[in-house]
């Protein structure tokens, strides 16, 4: 598949962007082109020093998501919604994955879910409804997933209405290495599992340890 990881240039995208590369194509979205673009060529340099497959390429948010089958929104919650906007036009029949969280931060974190009951569902409020929103990724821990040398060994949660769509991005969890995708259920589940992602990070700041993930057993 063509993937546009819109904001892939820090946080979340960069370990989405390695790991995906192995299987699909890449392309990094950001509001300025040079910016993906650099942001590529340093993803392409560090999978090239592993032997690994290295044809990431960046663009604009608006190119990326015209060039995609797939697009995954690795922005902060209050981008969301204008980036969405600002490439509207060209959302036609794609699928549309949220890794996102609203949380606040001081010496911990909180979730502060819209008074729509989660980013999800306020993502979808704004969209027209052919567009296939998918929850996924809120519990990967962003510089684990970009460490190539960590086996990960994670489940990772899914969400959507539309399950076609949820099984290609159950499909995508299963691409990333030892990660297992489980179903979620639909939407209205999304703001049981962005809470998780302040959960884990609370408990990683309060215990001392490497940033955490979740495993059912």
């Amino acid at each position: 598949m063509k993937i546009a990881i819109l904001g892939g240039t820090g946080d979340i995208g960069e370990g989405l962007a390695l790991r995906l590369a192995q299987k699909h194509q890449i392309i990094i979205g950001s509001r300025e082109a040079e910016k993906a673009q650099e942001a590529a060529n340093n993803y392409n340099k560090l999978l090239k020093e592993k032997g690994m497959k290295d044809d990431i390429r960046g663009t604009t948010n608006l190119d990326a998501t015209k060039s995609a089958d797939l697009v995954i929104l690795a922005v902060k919650y209050q981008f969301a919604i204008p980036t969405l906007q600002a490439v509207s036009d060209v959302l036609d029949g794609k699928i549309v994955v949220t890794p996102i969280v609203p949380m606040s931060k001081q010496k911990l974190c909180a979730y502060t879910p819209p008074e729509q009951g989660s980013a999800a569902k306020h993502i979808c409020s704004v969209m027209p409804p052919e567009i296939r929103t998918v929850v996924a990724f809120q519990t990967l821990p962003a510089p684990r997933l970009a460490d190539l040398g960590d086996p990960l060994g994670f489940d990772v949660i899914v969400c959507a209405d539309d399950e076609d769509a949820k099984r290609v991005v159950m499909g995508l969890v299963s691409d990333l290495g030892d990660v297992r995708p489980l179903d979620g259920g639909g939407l209205e589940e999304a703001e049981l599992v962005e809470s998780l992602t302040p959960l884990l990070i609370n408990l990683a700041i309060k215990n001392k340890t490497k940033p955490l993930s979740v495993k059912f057993v």
